[in-house]
Parts: structure tokens; C-alpha cells; sequence
């Protein structure tokens, strides 16, 4: 039987690849053809365990949170209230039509909170209602809404680039720019040391770089002397800076140099990217063995921004970083920082299963919140938020958290195929016989409340707030607490940038369905 159920999860996933990929008009299904695949495979017959459901799920949600947790407290800093207010304007929007339709067609209170719950993906909400209210139609409901709200919001964020006519590509370079936007400029020039205050005191190089905030990166000695921890009248210095810190080096300094320079200092400038598990995750102020072969890092370029080093600053993978080092020393520095990326561990496995144990036993934990009682992350949640937390500290001692880019998008990839091919087989049987027994109503309901709201807001977010279609797409996978639809999003978008508003309005709009669930069978 297992033998069996594994056979049928890689043929729906083969099957939903194939069909995926096949185009019309330039419109193609991709990722969301496994769910009706596997929709129409659980149709006749087809079950995979329910097991391996939140398997596909752990090893999504531990690698997307991985990947956004070194941004995503920065962006929430800076929008996540704004997010989260536009997350709860649709979640709210949602709920209102559902309700009212529900209250017009005579749907029962139980069968309502079904269908919201459905309709937003969550089961925390409704086991959160079962827990402390008593709904024998909800179950049924939530089952049979559920497939429906998933396809629906995938679908529609399919095709919201076709109907906007979205440049997806022009969306991407302008989320770029509007990020890098937030980190000013590095730039490097040469200056002729003319104060007179360098030949009346010694001043050292780390003095003159927490006066004026630059970075030195190479010194020519005019005096012919080998210190080059002192600067000296006459000695011309290039330093790396913004605007600002570079007009301060000029008043400290003196004259700007704007020919060429051939140092001689026996020093030279490496590009290095950031591989070695002895640096990754470790911050600059740690690395003692750079600082006794006497390098020194001038500059760290992160996913396309150039960030000036601070000894706080923590190194993470993948990172390009400029050190000016003795040229004896290249080899050994080289070594230290790594430079490869290949010989990065790739199969270490450690990091992965212990970081989403721990997810497993932070989404176990109860918060006591007022009408929800006692609130859980959950299993989704719980590893999100503690995958999300790993990977802003990139290292715990000797344990690495971040993975390898190859690793990050093989457990990416293969969490989504097998938990859209999982849900997808669970549920097609049951629609179909919902459907029989208590007609379409309730799935008109859920499609069109999911529909009327996304496109309502889809033109307030785009004509209105002007926000990058990038944040667009997070905002709706996270009020809709939808992982496939974050799954489609990163998917046509080829990028993670979704990944990072969606992290933002995830947690409050859990919360909020959750809230609203209880809500309906209190009030309603």
C-alpha cells in the first residue's frame, strides 16, 4: 500500500508537470495543474496518506521562511502595518460577503463557518471553533469549499498578470529598485592626505574610520614607511563610503584625488563570496582569524545592495564581500572565507530536521488571547515563524541554520508538488459528493466572495496605493493564509520577493480568521 501510495504521488506529479507546461496563447497552468490533477485522481479513487500533506508542508514553509527571515523583519519595520491593515480590509471583505449570502440563501450558521474556513484555507480556524462550539455541518463544509477557495485564488493570481497586463519582469526590476532604494550608495575614491593635523599627531586608521564613518581600503605610503595602521601628511588613501561620509573624509582628509592611482602597498582587493560554514552566520566582529592575517572587509554586496560592514553585521551565504588583505595572506583568506559554493554541505540534513522539530513544538505551544481562548500558531505557523527567526540568525554556535541556494529550492520545490498533489486527492471524492447532496450554493458563495474581493482590492492596491505587484501577491497569499497561492505567486514571478509581504500578513491574518470563525457562532 505504501509502495502503491508512493507510485501515485510521483505519476500526479509528472502528469501536473506535463499538462503544467503545456502553453496556449502564452497561457500555461504551471504549478496549480497538480491540483487538478490530483483533484480528478481523488475522484476516482486515488488517496495519499494524509501524512504526507504535512511533510510537503514542513519542508516548504522551514525553506521559504529560511530564505525571507534575513529581510523580513527589516520589511516589516517599514510596511508591515500598512500590510497587515490592506490583509484585514480583504479578510474582512471576504467574511461580510459570505455571511450576508449565507444569511440570504437561509445557509445555516454551522455550514457558514465552513464555508469561510474553507474558502481561507485555514483549518486552525476551524478546529479553533470546533474546540469551543458544536457544528456537525461545518466539517463538510470546510471540505467542500476548500479545493474551491485554493483554485479560485491560485487561478485568479495566474492570471492577474494577463488581465492587468503586468510586465512581470518590469515588476520585479522596480520591487528591486524600491528596495535597494532604502540603502544608500557605496562609492569608493582617493584622497591626498593635506591636514596638517596628520603631522603635528599620530592618527590612526581605525580613528579616522569611526570619525568619518568610511571604510579605508587601500593607503600609499608617500614617506616610504611601512606602517600602515598610522595615517600620514601626504599619504594618498582610497576609502568606501556613502555621499555624506565621504564629505566628511574630504574635510578630514583634504584634497580629493581624481586620477588614477597604482598603490604600492603590497595589498590587494578580493572578491569573495561567503561559503565557508566557519563564517556564515558569524558576525564581522568575530572573525579573528580575517583580523590576524590582517584583512579587512570594506564592503558586503547582498542580494544586489552594497551594505557597509559593521562588527555587528552578521554574514550570511551567498554574500559578496570586498577585503583588502596582504598579498601573502590572498590564499589563506580565500580558504577561510570560502569562495565556492559548491563545496558548501549540501546534504547536511541536521539544521533541517531539528529546525522544523522545533517549528513542530512552537506551533504546539497555547497563547491565552481574548474571545480565541487559547491560540495556536499551529503546524504551518509554528515552523514559518521559527524557520523565519533561524534564518535572521543564520547560526547557533557551531550549527549552521542556512542552507545551500540548491538546497533551499529542492525542499521548496518538492514540499509544494507533494502537498498540492496531497490535498488535491483528500478532496476530490468529497466534492464531488457534497456537491449531490447539498448542491452548488455553497461553492458559488466561496468563489465569488474570494473573486469580488480580490479584484476589488487588486485595483485599490494597483491604482490607488500604487504598490509594487510583487507585494501585491504576498499580501493576498498571506490574508488568504494560502500556501499554494504563494506557491503560484513565487512561481510566475520566478523570485521569492512575494515571500517576504506574505511573511508580514501571515501570523495577523491567521489570527484574524481564526477570530472571525468564532464570531460567525457567537453572533450569527
Amino acid at each position: 500500500m505504501a509502495l502503491n501510495s508512493v507510485l501515485e504521488l510521483f505519476i500526479i506529479i509528472t502528469l501536473g508537470y506535463l499538462i503544467g507546461n503545456l502553453k496556449f496563447r502564452g497561457f500555461s497552468l504551471d504549478i496549480s495543474a497538480i491540483l487538478i490533477v490530483s483533484l480528478i485522481a481523488g475522484y476516482y479513487g486515488v488517496e495519499l496518506p494524509e501524512e504526507f500533506k504535512y511533510f510537503g508542508l514542513a519542508l516548504f514553509m522551514y525553506a521559504v521562511g529560511l530564505q525571507t527571515g534575513p529581510v523580513f523583519f527589516e520589511t516589516f519595520k517599514k510596511q508591515g502595518i500598512f500590510y497587515n491593515a490592506i490583509s484585514i480590509g480583504i479578510i474582512l471583505s471576504i467574511f461580510f460577503i459570505i455571511v450576508l449570502a449565507c444569511k440570504l440563501l437561509g445557509i445555516s450558521t454551522g455550514a457558514t463557518i465552513g464555508i469561510f474556513t474553507g474558502t481561507m484555507s485555514s483549518a486552525p480556524s476551524l478546529a479553533a471553533v470546533l474546540e469551543n462550539q458544536h457544528f456537525n455541518q461545518s466539517s463538510v463544509f470546510f471540505g467542500l469549499t476548500y479545493p474551491f477557495g485554493i483554485i479560485t485564488s491560485v487561478l485568479f493570481v495566474r492570471m492577474l498578470p494577463i488581465i492587468f497586463r503586468i510586465d512581470l519582469e518590469d515588476e520585479v526590476k522596480k520591487y528591486e529598485e524600491l528596495y535597494f532604494s532604502s540603502y544608500e550608495k557605496l562609492i569608493g575614491k582617493n584622497f591626498k592626505i593635506t591636514n596638517e593635523s596628520f603631522s603635528k599627531e599620530l592618527i590612526s586608521r581605525e580613528h579616522f574610520e569611526s570619525m568619518s564613518g568610511c571604510v579605508v581600503e587601500r593607503i600609499e605610503k608617500v614617506s616610504g614607511s611601512d606602517n600602515y595602521d598610522v595615517l600620514e601628511i601626504s599619504d594618498i588613501v582610497r576609502v568606501i563610503g556613502t555621499e555624506n561620509e565621504l564629505r566628511n573624509a574630504r574635510i578630514i582628509l583634504g584634497e580629493e584625488v581624481n586620477k588614477f592611482i597604482d598603490f604600492h602597498d603590497d595589498m590587494k582587493v578580493l572578491r569573495l563570496l561567503v561559503t565557508s560554514k566557519n563564517v556564515v552566520g558569524k558576525k564581522i566582529g568575530e572573525l579573528k582569524q580575517l583580523r590576524a592575517l590582517s584583512g579587512v572587509i570594506t564592503k558586503v554586496r547582498r542580494s544586489g545592495i552594497d551594505i557597509k560592514p559593521n562588527p555587528g553585521m552578521t554574514l550570511m551565504l551567498g554574500d559578496k564581500i570586498y577585503i583588502t588583505v596582504p598579498e601573502k595572506n590572498e590564499e589563506k583568506v580565500t580558504n577561510y572565507i570560502g569562495n565556492n559554493l559548491l563545496m558548501y554541505p549540501a546534504g547536511d540534513f541536521l539544521p533541517i530536521s531539528l529546525g522544523i522539530v522545533i517549528g513542530i513544538f512552537v506551533g504546539m505551544i497555547p497563547f491565552k488571547m481574548p474571545v480565541l481562548g487559547n491560540f495556536k500558531l499551529s503546524f504551518v505557523g509554528g515552523i514559518f515563524f521559527t524557520s523565519l527567526i533561524l534564518g535572521r540568525l543564520g547560526r547557533t554556535g557551531k550549527l549552521v541554520w542556512q542552507l545551500s541556494p540548491h538546497s533551499t529550492s529542492l525542499l521548496k520545490t518538492l514540499g509544494q508538488l507533494v502537498f498540492m498533489a496531497t490535498i488535491g486527492t483528500s478532496s476530490g471524492k468529497l466534492v464531488v459528493e457534497s456537491i449531490k447532496i447539498y448542491g452548488f450554493s455553497a461553492v458559488y458563495v466561496s468563489v465569488f466572495s474570494v473573486l469580488i474581493a480580490l479584484i476589488l482590492f487588486v485595483l485599490i492596491m494597483k491604482y490607488i496605493l500604487k504598490i509594487n505587484f510583487m507585494d501585491i501577491l504576498g499580501i493576498f497569499s498571506g490574508a488568504l493564509t494560502s500556501t499554494p497561492t504563494l506557491t503560484m505567486s513565487n512561481e510566475i514571478t520566478k523570485s521569492d520577493y512575494p515571500s517576504i509581504s506574505y511573511a508580514s500578513t501571515y501570523p495577523f491574518a491567521l489570527i484574524m480568521t481564526m477570530l472571525l470563525a468564532q464570531v460567525i457562532g457567537l453572533v450569527f
